[in-house]
């Protein structure tokens, strides 16, 4: 009968307790280089949308006309309100975190007096409506921002490990 012997299995055991034990920090700062990264890309899609000045959008919106871009005020309400959600352990398991907008600008209306939902304002910009046209800003982004986020996670990742293969060796 053959024999095989295997030295520094217990080693090898050890260093991979230690991956799943260190799995939820491991992981969470494994997600940030890709939000990062799209976050990124996002700031550079809403630098580069265009926008019209407060008075012709006000002109455009009482005529009943669809606006074909953002207001100014509008623009600076995403650029101001762009940011990376706390990264954080959900539902089954997953960790995650939203890149996104948060708060409000300062354009009032009878509807949101203390100004638009910059989450509304980007939703309908990405989506189109009646009174917006549509420009996908966001799904550009991502398209643009996809491979490289995945690299960074990807190198995140190995580095992550290593480091922990390391510390438990």
């Amino acid at each position: 009968m053959a024999k095989i012997t295997i030295d520094g299995f217990d080693e090898y055991l050890k260093q991979l307790e230690g991956l799943r034990t260190d799995s939820v920090p491991m992981c969470k700062a494994i997600v940030f280089p890709g939000a990062k990264i799209l976050a990124d890309a996002m700031r550079a899609e809403v630098n580069g949308l265009p926008a019209m000045s407060d008075g012709a959008a006000k002109a455009h919106w009482r005529a009943g006309v669809v606006m074909p871009m953002i207001s100014e005020s509008q623009k600076t309400g995403l650029q101001e309100s762009l940011g990376i959600t706390p990264i954080k352990r959900a539902r089954g398991g997953m960790i995650q975190c939203s890149v996104g907008f948060s708060g409000y600008n300062s354009v009032r209306t009878q509807k949101f007096p203390s100004g638009q939902p910059n989450n509304e304002v980007a939703r309908s910009l990405e989506k189109g409506t009646s009174y917006l046209q549509r420009d996908a800003f966001a799904t550009r982004a991502v398209k643009s921002a996809r491979a490289s986020a995945e690299a960074a996670m990807r190198a995140e990742a190995d580095a992550q490990i290593q480091r922990i293969m390391d510390k438990n060796g």
